[in-house]
This record gives structure tokens, sequence and C-alpha cells, in this order.
């Protein structure tokens, strides 16, 4: 699978979710489930009523059979920690017992029960940013890694409460952006895709089966476009084409940002052609060969990553 492949594939992954939110077909995979450098997925919901479940709904379970299916082999775990009603302080005092013994990742989806408070005058928009920020920085203290979530808009058609409240979540959606960019970590943009689109809700608050799906591949895309950056790993695809003619391409998949070095040795193991021999960042790196002044024959090429780390050694064919 070269690089532009791969690529088109994810864009395509990218947008599947938007195209699928009312059908029952299996989620898109995205190509890179197969370079995953871990055993295991963790996932720990975190938040209230929309992280609990309503009515017997939630998105746990759509989260994990999307995993379970494009991470063939791999243990998938989905943790819930919701309760219905909390503002983001309430969810900060049970926070360790979410984050004690977990690996992987944190989905937090906390802040509706704060727009309602703070139009209340029971609670001020900055003690809600105060909350998420010890949430993000004990997230991270633990090392997991968190994805904040935006607010689903609240079904105000009848209600001027709730119109009053759906000002106040804009406001805690421009302050999770702004947080997500600050601390680094990604943003998981519930928001954006729900709009105003009330099909998605059992009630005025909550998703339905539908929205809860939606949720599941909005999650499941943030979750593996950091897979993609963070955690793959280390990978030498067979150039292509091979033979090669005028040009052949490697493609390469780095887990962390170090330093590459790819040779090409004739079969008598004299070099022939660096490649590349410098500091790259992870994911997938692809490198296009001119073969028009290489005779014919069989080389070998070797990829070394790191302090030599990672090592792979592979045959080419170059035909004229």
């Amino acid at each position: 699978m070269g690089y532009r492949a791969l690529a088109a594939g994810l864009a395509l992954f990218t947008i599947s979710f938007i195209q699928v939110t009312a059908q029952t077909r299996p989620v898109s995979c995205p190509e890179t489930a197969q370079y995953y450098a871990k055993d295991s997925i963790n996932v720990v919901t975190f938040g209230a009523s929309t992280i609990e479940g309503v009515k017997g709904l939630n998105f746990q379970d759509y989260l994990k059979a999307n995993f379970e299916r494009c991470y063939d082999g791999k243990s998938v775990n989905i943790y819930n920690y919701g309760i219905g009603g909390q503002t983001t302080g309430q969810g900060l005092e049970r926070l360790n017992i979410a984050l004690a013994g977990k690996t992987g990742f944190i989905v937090i989806d906390m802040g509706i029960n704060d727009a309602l408070s703070i139009i209340d005058r029971k609670l001020k928009i900055e003690e809600t940013e105060s909350n998420m920020r010890q949430i993000i920085q004990r997230s991270l203290a633990a090392g997991l890694v968190p994805i904040i979530c935006t607010l689903q808009t609240i079904n105000d058609t009848n209600s001027g409460r709730y119109r009053r409240a759906n000002i106040v979540v804009d406001q805690l959606n421009k302050i999770y952006i702004k947080l997500a960019a600050e601390y680094k970590i990604n943003l998981a943009d519930i928001n954006r895709f729900f709009k105003r689109d009330f099909s998605l809700y059992q009630d005025d608050l909550h998703p339905n089966a539908k929205g809860y799906r939606l949720m599941s591949y909005i999650l499941f895309d943030t979750i593996n476009r950091i897979i993609a950056k963070r955690f793959l790993q280390f990978t030498v695809n067979q150039n292509y084409p091979n033979p090669g003619f005028n040009k052949t391409t490697i493609d390469v998949i780095l887990p962390d940002a170090q330093n590459l070095q790819i040779k090409i040795y004739d079969i008598q193991g004299r070099l022939v052609r660096t490649v590349i021999d410098d500091f790259l960042n992870s994911g997938i790196q692809s490198f296009d060969i001119d073969l028009s002044n290489m005779a014919p024959g069989i080389y070998i090429y070797k990829a070394i990553a790191g302090d030599g780390d990672y090592k792979v050694t592979k045959k080419m064919i170059v035909a004229h």
C-alpha cells in the first residue's frame, strides 16, 4: 500500500462518518490501523449524562464495535465514567477514580449542566474554565491522552431558558477550543456536526441512537488521527512498483520524530545512493526514487531509524 493510496484512504475515512450517520453499515477503517503499535486500545469516557447514556442508549457500544472491526487482534476497552446531572466541578471531585490504573485515551464531555447553572447564577463561566483546565492537567499528569468534546446545542425550540443556556454553550465551546490549542490536545468537535439537527436528539439535551452513532464516528475518527500521528509501529513497505523502471517509491512509517536513513546498495554491497539521512517527524513518509541512472539489476535498500533501534532490509529490482 503506497502513501498516496494511504492518504486517499484516510481522506475518505475522515468524511465517512458524515455520510453514514443514519445508516447501520460498518464503519470505514483507516489504512493506518494495521500499523498500530500497541496490543490494546483503552478509552476512558468521562462526563455527565451524555457520557453515562440515557434510556439504555450510549455511544460506547458503537465505539467499541468500530475499533474491534478495524483493529484486528487488539484488545478494546471502553470505560464509562458518566454521571447524569453533574457539573465540571462535581466531575473534578471524582476524576481520580476514573484515572486510577488507566492507560490510553480519555474523552472529556462535560459542561451542559454548567451552562444551566451559569444562567441560574449558581456558577460562573470562569469556574467552568478552571475546572476543565484541572481535568485536562490531571489527565495529562496521569499519562492519558485527553480528547475534549465541544457541547451539543440544547433544543431551545420551545424554551427561552434554553435559548439563554445556548449562548453560554457557545461561549464554553470557544473556551474548549482555546484549551485544546493551549494544551496541544485533540478536540472532538461534536457541536460542529450536530449543529441544530434535533432529529439526532431523544429529548432537549441528549442524543438518540442516531446521535450516539454519530458521536461514535466523531470520536473514532479523532482517536484514529491521534494513532496515525503518535502510535504507529516502525514499518518499511516494499517499494512500488517493483520491478521499477524510471521511478519507484518507498513508504516508511515512523512511530516518533527521529533520524531516518535509507541507503541503496548493489548486490556486491557497494553503496549506490543515499535516499535520506535526516530528522523527520512521526507518521507516514514517502520517498520517490529516480531510477533512470541506475543499471538494471537487483539492489538492497536498508532503512535505519534513530540510533539503530529500528532496522529493515529489503530487495528491489531495477528494469529498463
